[in-house]
Formats: structure tokens, sequence, C-alpha cells
């Protein structure tokens, strides 16, 4: 076996070293984070350190050659305890040898995790300390890298000598260009006389069901509006049931319908009501046909306000794939969910950048009605800072 180690600037550069090295089937032992360079411990820079390893019987990328200056070979140390390639491993018959890969391999992941997260926090070098302060800060609540940056280095530009000394201040002008990237709904009252039309549609599980109760308790029993409720949840009996229990517990209609021409004739029948709001079935992002399947309900609605309902517990990933795929049924706000429940409240920033549909709630825990609010750029902003909803 033969191993080295390898020091370059960037994570990116030790491993193009240790492919033309090493060749393609070197593994990755261990990484870490060193200085180099400078004289006398003066000038040194930040650097990635590299130790790799490949079968003495692989034959390299490229022939031997002397090491440079930032590849230097290591004591050779016995197989078992550096492992040796992957493909090595899985030939094995030996459990010992398994074991080893495997613990090994769990070595190395919690390796690169470490290196990872060290490397992020040095996106913007020579920071004032305050400023490195919020940068950590935002990055540790998951606000987009690329966003932390661009934000950062605003502030950086914006703010100039002893101004860095006063945190309040940085934080101050920080949430203000947080701010300046939200969108909030903001409602404008209706002058026909007809009932607004509110619904709510999302992927399963986000709260739907509680979410409307919450904004027609509010509606009647603060603002004393009339209201209604129309559910097409009909594929789940125990969702039925809950929502029948609020409506009675409340005094508010219900009316549970199973088709578009219901739903014309429910909307008709409350004409005389402030406010209607149509709970429905929730459906997975993924399920096209389902998904089409509401669009009859939609279009026999026509809803002044159809919130997309997002639970910022969810991955980015799926946030975002549930946004486009919900396109179809035309929604005009993003209601948010669960934001008692995550400290990664970036998501909110990263979601925002992505997504320009205005937020107009938020719900921060199950009661019914008090934990939910409407959203505004100052609370939003001072979630997306503290990570935190309160």
């Amino acid at each position: 076996m033969q191993i080295k180690k390898f020091v370059a600037p960037t994570m990116k550069e030790a491993l193009e070293l240790t492919k033309k090295e090493l060749g393609n089937n070197a593994v990755i032992i261990k990484s870490n984070r060193v200085k180099m360079g400078g004289l006398l411990n003066y000038g040194k820079k930040d650097a990635v350190e590299v130790l790799a390893a490949v079968d003495s019987g692989t034959k390299p990328a490229v022939s031997q050659m002397s090491l440079s200056r930032t590849a230097r070979p290591v004591t050779t140390k016995p197989a078992a305890s550096v492992g040796t390639s992957i493909q090595t491993y899985s030939q094995s018959k030996n459990d010992n040898a398994l074991v080893m890969f495997q613990t090994d391999l769990a070595e190395l992941k919690q390796d690169v995790a470490h290196v990872t997260n060290m490397l992020k926090y040095q996106a913007v070098p020579a920071l004032p300390q305050n400023l490195q302060y919020v940068m950590k800060q935002l990055l540790d609540n998951e606000v987009d890298a690329q966003i932390t940056r661009t934000l950062v280095e605003e502030i950086h530009t914006e703010l100039l000598g002893t101004d860095f000394q006063d945190l309040r201040l940085i934080i101050s002008v920080l949430l203000k260009k947080i701010g300046s990237k939200i969108l909030v709904a903001s409602d404008k009252p209706k002058t026909d006389g007809t009932p607004r039309v509110v619904m709510l549609i999302g992927p399963t599980g986000v709260g739907k069901t509680t979410t409307i109760a919450k904004l027609a308790a509010n509606q009647k029993l603060i603002n004393k509006k009339k209201v209604a409720l129309i559910s097409t949840d009909t594929f789940r009996i125990g969702a039925i049931d809950q929502l029948k229990t609020f409506a009675g517990i409340a005094e508010i209609p219900l009316t549970v319908v199973y088709t578009p021409v219901d739903m014309k004739s429910a909307i008709r029948t409350y004409q005389d009501m402030d406010i209607i709001y149509i709970d429905t079935i929730g459906r997975s992002q993924r399920d096209t046909a389902k998904l089409k399947d509401m669009v009859g309900f939609v279009q026999g609605t026509r809803p002044d306000e159809t919130h997309l309902v997002l639970s910022v517990t969810t991955r980015l990933k799926d946030l975002l794939d549930a946004a486009k795929r919900y396109e179809l049924l035309k929604y005009n706000r993003i209601l948010l969910t669960k934001v008692d429940e995550t400290t990664s409240l970036g998501i909110i920033l990263n979601l925002g950048e992505h997504v320009r549909i205005p937020i107009s709630y938020i719900t921060t825990g199950q009661n019914v009605p008090e934990d939910i609010e409407r959203a505004t750029v100052g609370k939003l902003a001072r979630m997306i800072v503290r990570g935190k909803s309160n």
C-alpha cells in the first residue's frame, strides 16, 4: 500500500493532487484544515491537508514522480489501520476487515463533515469580529452560503471604521437588508359585497386543517366576521371529524363537498358570509394526476386567496419542488407552518430567493386559535437572524 499526504490551498486542489499522484482508486483517509507557507510563522495561509492511500498493486494515473513541496510521503501503517481502496475491502471475505472498513468509512464521513463546517466560515476572509459573528449566525441558521456572503459583503462595504464595533448597528442594517428580500402579502378589502373566498392547498402533513381552524376562529371570535367552512378532504375521515368538532364548538357552518359542482353550490349558499374558508385534501407534489384532479375544484371556486401551505421543517429541495409542482393550482400566497419546530429558519430566506410569492401567515404551535400570526417583514427578518420564532 502507498500512503501520501497532500497539502493545497483548497480541497479541490488537494484532491486534484491526490488523483494525479495516486490515481482514481485512491482512498481519502483523513482531511484537516492546516496552515502553509510563511516565514518564521508569519504570513501563513489556510490550506487543506489530505491523507490518501492506494493499493501498491494499483497502477496510478500517471507514472511515479518526485513529490512536490505540497505532497510529502508519510510513514506507512498496516492496511487494517488506515483502510485500502473500497474495491479491495469489498472483495475481502474476512469479517474483521469489513468491520474495519465500515469504521474507517464512518470516521471519514465525520472528518469530511468537520472540514466542510470549517470551510464554510472562511467564505469571507479578514472580516471585523462582529461581522464574523453575524456571518456565523446566518450560516448556523442555515441561510444559504451565497446569500450570506452577499449580505455580509454589502454590510462590509456600507459601514465604515468604528461602525464595526457596534453590533446593534450591524444587526440593524442586516435586518433591513434581509427585509428588502422578503415579500409579504397584503389584503385589499373587497368592495363588491361578495364574501372573500380563501383556499388552502398543500402537501400532506403540513397542518392545513388545524391552520384553517385558527384562521376561521380568529376572524369570528376576534374580528367578529361571519365565517363559513367548506371541506373537500373526504379521503381522511379523521380530518372531517376534526373540522366538524371545531365548527360545532365555534358555531361556524361547515359543508363537505365531493365535486366541483358541489363546491359552486356551497359557495352560493354562503353568499351572506364575510369569509369562506376552504380546506382541501393534502396531495404529494409528486402525484401529478391527483394534483390535476384538484384543478376542477380551484376553477369552480375562483378563490380570492389561494395559500400554498408549507412546513419549514421540510428540506429546501422538497419545498422548491412543491412550490413548482403546485403552480398549476395558481396559488398567490405562501403560508408557513411549524416555525416553532426548527431552529433552521434561514430556510425562509432561501425559499424566498427562489419563489417570489408573498408570505401570508406563519403558525407557531398547535393551539387554536392563538398560534398563528400574519407575516410581517420585521418578524420574518428577526426569525431568520435569531433562528427562533419568539
